[in-house]
């Protein structure tokens, strides 16, 4: 989608956004995107799934998005990224992994700091803390040492596996091809958010496969979508009719497994990322941490209060009053501690 974070994620995991196109108002993802998600249909059809959201975040992002349709899976399937490295570790993978990098604390995203500059030393609506796009090279690193290590005889395994790595939007970044058009998820549902008939396509963005079977170097340049995921799932495992208009015509990432005898993961490279700078790790530990997705997660809890006439500890009655950085992760830490109980460090 030619548009922002919870709507190309709402794509990735439910070929939908329910019509909505940006990230605000976020009460409209807690209580009406009711998408059938692809953990839905994996439940369905007897396959196990977990979602692992990197430390330090205490939630994630991908059941706020997916409320009204995962909110009862909340302290059971949504688990700290340490348990990804301990499953895979021991071969107790769940047939799906969603590995979900930090995106509000420390970003561990690729999300550089965002504002909206007017010229030199001129900014406007705020600014996101101090941030480096070297957490997203970190994060990624570290998932990639533990897939590669997959060496369970009878579970799991690097051979058994695929990872693959994908991005939700270019981030600004320039392409010289201009966005097609694509099929709306519901040909028939009227224009959604601003207007907008989900009928174009955003700018492209990378993907890397990563496994075994697949041959060294390879560039496919085939247009595939983030509904990909969705489709190869469905045509792997049988998991049934499209979700929408938009994965059934995606094409899915089968024909990279072309090897008839796996590349030894011994063999592959070793990245070394670059150390995060300390002025982020710095923001971090002191708690002063809260990026534009933050905020926009901290206005989501505000408004599933007020529609559940929900008093919660240290929010301020007036919808419009300003809550300091420190404050809003307090609140966010204590309210979300109910919901992803599995997300809480150990004291």
């Amino acid at each position: 989608m030619p548009s922002q974070t919870f709507t190309n994620r709402s794509f990735w995991t439910a070929a939908t956004a329910s019509g909505f196109v940006v990230n605000s108002p976020v009460k409209n993802w807690v209580l009406e995107n009711d998408a059938e998600t692809i953990f839905n249909r994996l439940e369905r059809h007897g396959r196990t799934w977990k979602v692992y959201v990197a430390e330090p975040d205490r939630f994630s992002m991908t059941g706020l998005i997916h409320y009204p349709r995962l909110k009862d899976r909340f302290d059971t399937h949504f688990v700290p990224f340490s348990e990804f490295e301990t499953d895979a570790a021991d071969g107790h993978l769940p047939d799906f992994s969603f590995i979900e990098p930090s995106l509000v604390l420390g970003h561990g995203d690729y999300h550089p700091a965002f504002s909206r500059v007017l010229g030199h030393g001129i900014v406007i609506g705020g600014a996101d803390p101090p941030s480096s796009i070297l957490g997203g090279e970190a994060f990624l690193a570290r998932i990639y040492d533990a897939y590669r290590a997959m060496r369970s005889p009878t579970g799991s395994n690097v051979w058994n596996t695929t990872l693959l790595i994908g991005w939700d939007e270019p981030g600004g970044t320039y392409d010289h091809v201009p966005p097609g058009p694509v099929p709306p998820p519901d040909p028939s549902a009227p224009a959604g958010q601003l207007g907008f008939a989900s009928d174009r396509s955003g700018y492209r963005v990378p993907a890397v496969v990563v496994s075994p079977w697949v041959a060294e170097g390879q560039v496919f340049n085939e247009e595939h979508r983030h509904t990909s995921l969705i489709a190869t799932l469905r045509e792997r495992w049988d998991l049934g009719a499209p979700f929408t208009a938009r994965d059934a015509v995606a094409r899915t990432i089968s024909h990279v497994f072309t090897l008839d005898t796996p590349r030894d993961p011994g063999t592959w490279p070793v990245p070394t990322p670059r150390p995060v700078p300390q002025y982020v790790v710095d923001a971090l530990l002191v708690g002063k941490s809260l990026s534009t997705l933050g905020r926009a997660a901290f206005d989501g809890i505000r408004s599933f209060a007020e529609h559940h006439d929900l008093r919660i500890e240290g929010l301020p009655a007036d919808p419009s009053a300003e809550v300091p950085p420190a404050q809003a992760l307090q609140i966010m830490r204590d309210f979300l501690a109910i919901h992803f109980p599995r997300l809480v460090p150990p004291a």
